[in-house]
């Protein structure tokens, strides 16, 4: 099955954890964060050290653009 936009699976397809994030937590003692990918739009993996490199080198910033008062209010924030 092909999910696309505009869809009413496409948003909550892009927002389910992917696959694997129960065995990379088992193989590691740190906790895991979900980060958005800004090339694919997917969840993916972070260990802190990577969600630091996320958040202050530029991928989050890169991945909220434009539409950041979009997405928070489309998720009942702002």
């Amino acid at each position: 099955m092909l999910i696309l936009p505009g869809d009413p699976l496409f948003d909550i397809t892009l927002a389910t954890p992917p696959p694997a994030w129960k065995v990379q937590q088992q193989l590691t003692d740190e906790p895991l964060n979900f980060v958005v990918d800004a090339e694919s739009g997917l969840l993916r993996v972070a260990t802190p050290d990577e969600l630091t490199e996320y958040l202050y080198g530029g991928e989050y910033d890169e991945v909220m653009g434009e539409n950041e008062e979009e997405w928070w209010g489309e998720y009942g924030v702002a």
